[in-house]
């Protein structure tokens, strides 16, 4: 049984019947890990499972709305959609601001965005995941459908791992966890925002040798709008923004047919195949699914 089942049986025991006695993530992990015995999983793949199953109609986990907590679901009581998950960025850093431009270059070019708590540096998660949808249009609705025959395709994924161009040795870094954080997927990418083209050549090199995407937008983060504010941009705003700033792509990502590793050998990310495959079931892309950040 995968970990997700496992929650939804372990769930109804461990959560609190009322809201006023919601419970904190780490508390709610706790009280899992015991339940889960032998099985370990690290918080970050629990935290992103609760913030899923929070989601999904037939599951009893409910999250305190607009704020810190998980309680049980009463009967009725209406789900938060994905768009109420994203992180609160009023505490920025220049790496909010990067993470906030990288999920509008893609979400722009009608991809959608599985976007990871940008606190954590994890090797095995990317920062982003971008979804591309089977055969399909997006409607004036804002929703993505897909045609009758595309429930029988899969929906393909691009890692991104975004770098702030600290200096040589960080850029080595972020390629190597973009490399290793990607294994699963189609393709994989380092989107490096900065000013820093000593470093252009030798990750060139780097993308092209071992079939990474390595792409950099040209700007200092701290002259970029908030991070909220970034993601708040309709989808013309954003466009025109990305339009000035300059870009430069020096390699592109090697699509893999077969990907290296199963979602089994990298549990962290289940929580993004499991939501896309559901997706495809039912042939629809819903318009707050456009962008899903879990925390």
């Amino acid at each position: 049984m995968n970990l997700h089942d496992q929650l939804k049986e372990i769930l109804p025991a461990v959560l609190p019947r009322r809201e006023e006695d919601a419970i904190k993530g780490t508390e709610l992990i706790a009280r899992v890990r015991k339940a889960l015995g032998k099985e370990q999983y690290s918080d970050g793949t629990l935290r992103t499972q609760f913030s899923l199953l929070a989601l999904e109609e037939d599951t009893c986990l409910a999250r305190v709305p607009g704020g810190q907590g998980y309680y049980m679901r009463r009967d009725g009581e209406p789900l938060q959609g994905l768009h109420e998950l994203m992180r609160d960025t009023s505490a920025e850093t220049p790496l909010h601001r990067a993470i906030a431009v990288a999920i509008r270059l893609y979400d722009t070019t009608g991809q959608s965005v599985f976007a990871y708590p940008i606190a954590e540096e994890s090797w095995g998660h990317p920062d982003l995941v971008a979804v591309h949808w089977p055969t399909g249009c997006w409607s004036e609705d804002g929703c993505y459908h897909m045609t009758p025959r595309s429930k029988k395709q899969s929906a393909a994924y691009r890692a991104v791992c975004v770098s702030l161009l600290d200096d040589e040795y960080g850029v080595r870094r972020d390629f190597f966890r973009a490399l290793s954080c990607g294994e699963w997927a189609e393709e994989s990418e380092l989107l490096m925002v900065g000013n820093g083209p000593k470093v252009a050549p030798y990750a060139a090199k780097l993308g092209t040798r071992y079939g990474v995407g390595v792409r950099m937008i040209c700007t200092d983060p701290a002259t970029l709008p908030p991070a909220d504010e970034l993601l708040r941009m309709d989808t013309t705003e954003a466009q025109a923004l990305l339009a000035r700033l300059p870009q430069s792509t020096f390699a592109s990502p090697e699509h893999r047919t077969h990907p290296l590793l199963s979602e089994e050998e990298l549990p962290d990310v289940q929580p993004v195949l499991q939501w896309a495959q559901q997706c495809v079931q039912r042939g629809r892309v819903e318009a707050y699914e456009r962008r899903v950040a879990v925390n």
